[in-house]
């Protein structure tokens, strides 16, 4: 009992487990673990929890990793051809049965849950694994070629189904993620005057992404986009000019610069190459 347990072998059981369960996202009866199954799968994760060398973010890496690639592999080729009210349908039972998969595999691990994931501020296993759904948001967002058809008829059937308010709460948290990670990114990459500037940009784009996948107004996206996008962009620029101890003048210099080139666009723009209601299938 005292032995340590590698990631790779301890994984490869957790795993093994995450596997089982996602049968039932096909109805199949074998999807769910028996009770000595269950306390193996838990006996494990949390011995490689409570070791010495002990492997807790590997093991929610992991789990978020695999939740995707069950999503990839049996839910959206099982959605890829359907159409009309058979696609909601489908769509719907699809999601049912994925959160009901979840509940098994967030058992599992249910100590790293407790402790871990708590003690780190993270998104629990429940959100990690239903934001892993919609990863195929995060691909379009990074530029990867995804089937926008089926990706949008995804959105717009869980839209229409009772899970929205669920849909709208795990695609903002993993919006707001996606750009805590991206803001560190950028304040080191790009001068202060193009960071704001980028900033402004992508708050504009993410507003229009926010709207068109969740089915929203312009006034609740906007509201949405400030605190998924927008705060976590401006506490990492703060938190950089505070640490790079930058001065008051400089600060209102860069904000001076940015005005005045958002300012200059402005200038240049005309009816004709204004934005349009199709500009969003176009972003990059």
């Amino acid at each position: 009992m005292n032995e340590h347990l590698r990631f790779e072998d301890g994984w490869k059981i957790l795993e093994q487990g995450i596997v089982k369960c996602s049968k039932l996202l096909e109805d199949c009866p074998g999807g769910r673990p028996t009770v000595n199954e269950y306390m193996n799968y838990y006996d494990c994760a949390y011995r490689m929890a409570v070791q010495k060398d002990q492997y807790c973010q590997e093991m929610y890496n992991s789990y978020k990793a695999t939740h995707e690639s069950c999503v990839c592999a049996m839910v959206l080729p099982h959605l890829m051809h359907k159409q009309g009210d058979l696609f909601w349908r489908e769509l719907v039972k699809m999601w049912s049965n994925y959160c009901a998969m979840i509940r098994f595999t967030t058992g599992f691990l249910s100590y790293l849950d407790r402790c871990f994931v708590t003690h780190k501020k993270l998104p629990s296993l429940e959100d990690a694994a239903a934001t892993s759904f919609f990863s195929p948001i995060r691909q379009e967002r990074d530029g990867c070629n995804v089937d926008m058809d089926l990706l949008m008829g995804i959105m717009r059937g869980i839209c229409r189904s009772e899970v929205k308010t669920k849909l709208k709460s795990v695609v903002i948290q993993d919006t707001y993620l996606y750009y805590s990670r991206k803001s560190y990114e950028w304040i080191v990459q790009y001068p202060l005057q193009d960071y704001l500037a980028k900033v402004q940009e992508t708050v504009q784009k993410e507003t229009k992404r926010l709207i068109h996948y969740l089915c929203i107004s312009e006034e609740e996206g906007s509201g949405l986009c400030l605190k998924a996008v927008s705060a976590p962009l401006m506490q990492a620029y703060e938190n950089y000019t505070k640490e790079k101890h930058i001065g008051g003048q400089v600060l209102l210099q860069t904000y001076k610069t940015v005005e005045d080139d958002l300012l200059d666009r402005c200038s240049r723009l005309t009816i004709d190459n204004g934005l349009d209601n199709n500009s969003f299938s176009h972003m990059e």
